[in-house]
Order: structure tokens, then C-alpha cells, then sequence
């Protein structure tokens, strides 16, 4: 990938400050074992499998020369037209069965967005835990939260459905 493209993530990340303002949690028990769910779920570009509102989800990443990073990039083109979106994974923790990512651009309502999505065991299932945390952009606060988990509900959604497959 190119420095430049790298640095101007780096500089948006940066960029959201140390807090946001807003907060979205919401979690699903699922009636799966853990590595059943993380199998679903833990590739940064399995949500067009379970997430209603993706059509399609694209994959990039390189690793850069300097410094080995890899930075993994996906694009999501959302049904209805509404365009894509774009957002990098920020963090990864296949053992812990997690990752983190952050919202580049496209039509979401937010800015300085960060999020992560955790299967935890719960008994002989599991619990999704999606979280976010972000500020509001082109409309209230209770809008955007509003629609962040409506976001998190259909996926959350979409997980059980396919785990219940």
C-alpha cells in the first residue's frame, strides 16, 4: 500500500481525538460454541456473509516496505445503492476472537468512528459483543446512535440466523 495512503489513515485516525462523544454496545447470545461463531464472523470481510445490509464486501491490504505494517482495508458496498464504505482494521486478536476497526469514509452519519466486534463463550454458546464508540456527523446525536444500532441489530441479527443454519 502506498505510504501516503497509510499516513492519511494514520492522520484521520489521529485525528478523532483521545474520546468520542458517543457510544453504541449491543450483544446477542447465540446458541453456538465460540470458534463456531469467530469461524462466521472473525475474517475482516465475512460480514457480507451475515450482515443484511452488505451486498458485497472487498478486500485490500499490502504490506508497507518501511516498517512491515499490513493494513487491512475493506469496502462495503451497502444494498440499496447507498454506496460503499470504507474501513480498516486496526487490531486483531484471533486467540481472544476479536478485531477492531475504524471508519474511513462513506454514508455513515459519524466521524471519528471505532468499533469492535468480540465472540465471548457464554455456557454452550456464545455472546456477539459489538461496540463503538464515535462522534455524530450530518445529524443529531440520538439520530446517529439511532442508527448505528439499528446497524448492530441487523448484523447481530444476521449472525444468529447463519449460526442457526
Amino acid at each position: 500500500m502506498q505510504r501516503a495512503y497509510l499516513t492519511a489513515i494514520g492522520a484521520a485516525l489521529l485525528s478523532a481525538g483521545p474520546a468520542s462523544a458517543l457510544e453504541v454496545t449491543r450483544s446477542r447470545d447465540i446458541p453456538a460454541p465460540p470458534a463456531a461463531v469467530w469461524a462466521l464472523i472473525g475474517d475482516f470481510c465475512a460480514i457480507q456473509n451475515w450482515h443484511p445490509q452488505v451486498q458485497r464486501c472487498i478486500l485490500s491490504g499490502e504490506d508497507d516496505d518501511d516498517d512491515g505494517i499490513r493494513a487491512q482495508i475493506r469496502g462495503l458496498v451497502v444494498k440499496g445503492g447507498l454506496g460503499t464504505i470504507a474501513e480498516v482494521e486496526t487490531a486483531r486478536d484471533e486467540t481472544g476472537m476479536s478485531y477492531s476497526y475504524s471508519f474511513i469514509q462513506g454514508p455513515l452519519p459519524v466521524r471519528a468512528y471505532n468499533a469492535t466486534l468480540a465472540v465471548r463463550p457464554n455456557g454452550e454458546g456464545s455472546t456477539v459483543i459489538w461496540s463503538a464508540t464515535f462522534d455524530a456527523e450530518g445529524m443529531s446525536d440520538a439520530d446517529a446512535v439511532a442508527d448505528i444500532t439499528g446497524v448492530f441489530d441487523a448484523g447481530l441479527a444476521g449472525i444468529a440466523r447463519e449460526t442457526a443454519r
